[in-house]
Order: C-alpha cells, then structure tokens, then sequence
C-alpha cells in the first residue's frame, strides 16, 4: 500500500443466482477486468480512474480459494463455460484506485452453490415451522403435488415407516428435479457436501442414490400434524436431524452473506421465459425467503453514521459487516436482440423491485449485463424475427458439439410484461460457445458488469 493510503477499505460481495445463472462467469470476468485493468474498456468510478498495485490474497480460513484461473482456461482452450459452482469459495484482492485518494480496496468475493439458497427457508424454523411450510407446498401447488403424489400417499398410511417416508420423499425431490423446480430443500439431495450434484437419470434412480440430509444416516423428511408428536421416535430424530442440518449447512451459508457490503442477485430472465410460469413463481418465492432472511438495508440514521465510525476507526479486519447494497443482475444478455433488452430489464426489475424497495436504508440498483459476449446482432425489424450470431453449442438433437463455424440463430422476442401465465417452451433462447481471448491479459468483451462493479464496490 502507498504511504499516502492511510486506511484500507473493504468490500465484501456476495454473489448469488441459481442453477446456471452465470454466477462463476461474471465471477472470472470481473476479476480478469480488475487484474488487468483498461479504463477504456473497463471504466470503474470516476472517468479515466485507474487501478494500480493489484495483489491477490489468500482467502479467509475456512474458505476454498475461487478457481478463477482454472475457470478461464475451461472458457479459453476447452470451450465450454466453466463448471458450477460446488462449494463455498473466496476471492481476496487488493488494489489502490485512482479516484480514491486515502484509501485502497481490499475486495472479497464471495460464490457460494446456488442450490444453498432453497434452504433458506429453514434459517428462524424450528423443524415443526418448515415441515408446515413444505407440506403447504406440496398440497397446494398443482406441480408439486403431482411430482409427491407418493409421499403424499405414503404420509397417510396408519403405521407409515421412516424408510417408506423418506424414500418417497427422495422420489418426491427427484421428480421435481425432473421437472426443473427449483425448490429442492434439504438441497444436498441437489448437491451433497462433497459437492457431487444429482446427474441426469430416472427419478427412480435419483431417488435411490441420492440423500435428503447431511448423509445417508440423517435424513430427514417434513412430517405431517399427525406425525408430529414431541416423544416419538419419528418426530425427535427427524427434528433433530434437521437442526443438525440447519447448524452445518445452512447457518454457514447465511452468516457469509450476512457478512457482506454488497449483494449481487442474479436473476436469469431467459431461464425464467423458457422454464415457464411455474419456475418464475418458485424462483420469486426463493429471492423472498432469500431476502427475508439476510434483511438487508440499516437504520436510516444510526446505520450510516455506525457505519462511517467503523471505517475510520476500527480496522477493516473488525469492521461489522451489513448489506447496504444490492444489485440485481440479468445475466446472458448476449442472449436477447437489442431490440428486447431494455424489456429484460424492466421484466427483472418487475419480478423483484418490491423485496427490495420494502428494506429501508438499502440502495438497490438493476443491470443487465453479459459477463462474455459470446454472439452478434443482426438488424431486426420491432416486429421482425430476431437473428442472432454464434458457435452453436449443441446440434438439432441438443447433444453438445465440438466448436465449428458461426450460424444464425432465432431469439424469442420478449413481452413487454410477465405474462399471466405461459408452458414451458413457449420462449427459446441460443445455447453458444463462449468468446474468451486466449490472451491471459486480455479480459473479454463485456457489457455493464464495469457499471455493476462501480456500485458494488463503494
């Protein structure tokens, strides 16, 4: 650090999106683009600011280090978009800035499994409360009712095994995999603790290999009222077997967030058109448990000044951390004609403005960005197809293929609001080879993760 940055800032941004939302790519670009910093094609705060003396840091303890190296070499020589994300990682850095006069940044970054987050419903339930909340799910939800139909069955026979539960809820879970919901909860039958994730098969075969619980020996699965008397065997091993889940799985996961300066949420609006009516609800349900579980925001007017007091007087190692910034990121925007995404925009900005605009003190930001632009526009027509240009990804039978020559593809046009309700399908979206420079120093093309990263990092 300069003799003239007497005190050091931190920011600590945590990173959060669900399955295949794009959270490892804007990951490796962001830190690609502070590493080897272009304010011409990189403009962070203030015009012309520059960035110097960057060095990364060894994560926290506890904390694997994020792969970023590794990351981008998957994009660069083996052409395939970087795998997800299977346990909680850091990536520490540090850097003086040239807008900054006092002070240099140390910059935490935070990835965590986005299956985690469907278990945040648990955080503030006792097993009773979540058992409740599951089971109304199920029962009142056309999908989820039909993919637990024997669990539902099995919940009603007189003398019913914790065996016979459990594997019907296994069943349950997979059915709902298979039918691309999102709210799979204990999320280790998803992706276990050693960071395996469900492959594709059978529902029958996920359910036989696969765990609702920390391992094979605590599973535990929601009990209806009847089965939910204090004193039975039933009741206490399911009970504490999820407190157990709760304490290893999910308190980590939230207290790391609630760490945090910053959040960036990202919402997948191609993903959410193309999975249909069902996966919009179930992802807008999760950003509200989501939200209220880290409630973001301060207090209006002791917040700041606390705040402020900690920066200048505590050093940055022991300074509380709170959410006061979250930004909410459409990922894939590469993947929309121009002509459509200011539509992106104010789609994600409708799904999920209210969470936000609910939490005083918190300053919230909307941005749709492409982290890797991977394909061109062609000129459309406002009411013309919309034609896009890249390396296919998979053939006519949507099996992957190896890189070849450029095509035209047909994007969906997006509404201009979310509609009452659409199947899955009905909007379709390029799947393409990511364009990443095989020069190391050369970050890729991007659009308006410059612009997410000036607010975050504040």
């Amino acid at each position: 650090m300069s003799i003239l940055r007497v005190k050091t800032t931190e920011a600590r941004v945590g990173v959060v999106g669900l399955y295949s939302a794009g959270k490892t790519v804007l990951l490796t670009s962001l830190i690609n683009h502070l590493q080897d910093h272009d304010p011409d094609r990189f403009p962070l705060g203030k015009p012309g600011t520059q960035l110097r003396r960057f060095t990364v840091h060894e994560p926290d303890r506890g904390w694997d280090a994020f792969n970023y190296a590794g990351h981008r070499d998957s994009l660069v020589n083996y052409g395939r978009w970087p795998e997800k994300t299977k346990d909680r990682s850091q990536f520490v850095c540090q850097f003086e800035r040239g807008d900054w006069r006092f002070s240099d940044c140390l910059l935490k970054l935070y990835d965590l499994p986005g299956e985690r987050i469907a278990d945040a419903g648990m955080l503030g339930r006792d097993f009773t409360g979540w058992s409740e909340r599951m089971l109304n799910q199920f029962v009142n939800d056309t999908t989820y009712r039909t993919c637990s139909a024997p669990f539902l069955e099995a919940m009603k026979k007189p003398g019913v095994t914790e065996s016979e539960l459990l594997s019907t809820y296994r069943l349950a879970l997979a059915n709902l995999i298979l039918n691309y919901k999102p709210l799979i909860t204990p999320s280790t039958f998803l992706l276990d603790l050693k960071g395996q994730p469900a492959r594709p098969a059978a529902a029958e075969e996920l359910a036989a290999t696969r765990h609702c619980g920390i391992d094979a020996d605590t599973q535990f699965c929601p009990l209806p009222a009847g089965l939910r008397k204090h004193g039975t065997d039933l009741f206490d091993t399911f009970s504490s077997r999820y407190g157990q889940y709760v304490e290893q799985v999910v308190v980590p996961t939230i207290a790391a967030f609630r760490s945090c300066t910053a959040l960036v949420v990202l919402v997948d609006v191609t993903m959410l058109l193309a999975g249909g009516v069902g996966m919009y609800d179930d992802n807008r349900q999760i950003v509200r448990d989501l939200f209220d579980v880290l409630s973001p925001g301060e207090n209006r007017i002791f917040g700041p000044l606390a705040r402020g007091l900690s920066k200048v007087f505590l050093p940055h190692q022991l300074r509380p951390g709170w959410i006061t910034r979250v930004a909410f990121c459409a990922p894939k925007m590469d993947l929309v004609h121009p002509l459509d995404r200011d539509r992106m925009l104010l789609l994600m900005r409708r799904m999920v403005e209210r969470f936000a605009a609910d939490r005083d003190g918190l300053r919230y930001q909307f941005f749709n960005v492409s982290s890797v632009v991977s394909t061109k526009a062609l000129p459309a027509e406002p009411t013309g197809p919309r034609v896009l240009v890249g390396t296919p990804l998979r053939g006519p039978d949507g099996k992957k293929i190896p890189p070849g020559a450029e095509q035209r593809f047909t994007a969906s046009e997006l509404p201009d609001d979310w509609p009452l309700e659409w199947p899955a399908g009905r909007y379709a979206f390029p799947e393409v080879y990511p364009k990443m420079p095989a020069r190391k120093d050369y970050p890729p093309d991007q659009v308006n993760v410059d612009k997410l990263a000036t607010f975050v990092i504040e």
